[in-house]
């Protein structure tokens, strides 16, 4: 008993000429999208290394469409970039250096690693810590935000913030200080780069105030979480790695200032001086980290990096939050420092003490002097 529409010339030949005229008065350049994504913007989403289609997902725009502006724009589909072995392992040799603790994952170098440190790649395996599964909607949802003292006998203080659902550094940078106004020009930096957060989950030290502060007048009394460091799991995560980065190479170079008699950390001009000389150091050092660490693989994500997983969930972000403006669910733009490790050229330790030791020694003289 169904019943069928007849068949009508009429409307057909009305609906054809309704798409002719469309297709006339729109200027489509050969498809949809083409003249208004640029250059600039394509490569930057590239340099996240994503898969095309999560590349053209990103854009709003078809496979085949992200292919025509790849010929457009005469960039190449290829996403290595051609090295031999031996120039490989020059490079790895030239970053253990700098960060012995480092490993394969996130340099995602494995074969060279293996040759170059071999030893140390077994030793971290035997020292894989079982994780507690963790789960956050979509990113920007929460900040985990601390700071590292590690180094406080030297006045220097790590503050590092993590964004809980892809686990990127949202800013890392060392101190002398710890103070809130230092904590609250970090944070807001970095909501003018990557957005404001929902929440933030923080400890109940002073530092943290102005930040608390900034959040409720924005987002509510329930945006800031504070409670104990064990329940801070992503940042406390992290700072794992980051005293093995960081807090255990400089350390062991201030205690032999001191036993060598040239620290005096009474002395306020020691102080001055050991401030001027390594602190560009660390933070560099705390930069180089910073970029392997948001582009090296999670093996819970599929493998893909914190960088993107950030930007491929900024769609998610802003499905569940629609009251987001879309500057606050951003893309972020990577710079051709940050996306990649930098090796340090000193080629041994001891050189790199003396040379750190000479710069101090000859500071402090002129001051003194």
């Amino acid at each position: 008993s169904r019943k069928y529409t007849p068949f009508n010339r009429n409307t057909l030949r009305l609906t054809t000429q309704t798409h002719i005229s469309l297709l006339c008065t729109t200027n489509w350049d050969g498809y949809q999208g083409r003249l208004q994504i640029s250059k600039e913007e394509l490569e930057n989403v590239l340099s996240l290394k994503t898969s095309f289609t999560e590349a053209a997902s990103i854009l709003s725009i078809s496979r085949p469409t992200l292919y025509k502006l790849l010929q457009d724009y005469n960039i190449s589909e290829s996403k290595f970039n051609v090295i031999s072995d031996h120039e490989l392992d020059q490079i790895v040799s030239q970053i253990k250096t700098e960060h012995p603790n480092v490993g394969e994952v996130i340099w995602c170098v494995r074969k060279s690693l293996r040759r170059v440190d071999s030893a140390g790649v077994l030793s971290r395996r035997r020292t894989a810590v079982a994780r507690r599964v963790y789960s956050v909607p979509h990113p920007n949802f929460i900040w985990h935000i601390d700071g590292n003292h590690k180094l406080i006998r030297w006045k220097f203080v790590v503050h590092g913030a993590i964004d809980g659902y892809s686990r990127m550094l949202m800013f890392l940078q060392c101190s002398s200080n710890n103070r809130a106004e230092t904590v609250k020009a970090l944070f807001t930096a970095a909501v003018g780069q990557f957005g404001r957060p929902l929440h933030i989950r923080t400890d109940h030290g002073g530092e943290n105030a102005q930040i608390w502060e900034d959040m409720r007048a924005s987002r509510g009394e329930s945006s800031v979480l504070m409670g104990s460091s064990v329940h801070n799991q992503r940042i406390e995560r992290f700072n794992r790695d980051l005293n093995n980065n960081c807090s255990r190479i400089y350390a062991p170079i201030f205690y032999e200032l001191e036993s060598l008699g040239i620290l005096d950390l009474e002395n306020a001009t020691d102080l001055f001086c050991l401030h001027y000389v390594f602190l560009p150091r660390i933070n560099r050092t705390l930069k180089e980290f910073k970029a392997g660490y948001n582009n090296h693989s999670v093996s819970t994500e599929g493998n893909r990096t914190p960088i993107q997983l950030f930007a491929c969930g900024t769609h998610v972000s802003h499905r569940h939050n629609p009251e987001l403006s879309t500057a606050e669910v951003s893309i972020p733009s990577l710079s051709n420092s940050e996306s990649r490790f930098c090796p340090c050229l000193k080629k041994k330790s001891l050189i790199k003490l003396l040379y750190y030791t000479s710069d101090f020694i000859d500071l402090s003289l002129k001051i003194q002097s």
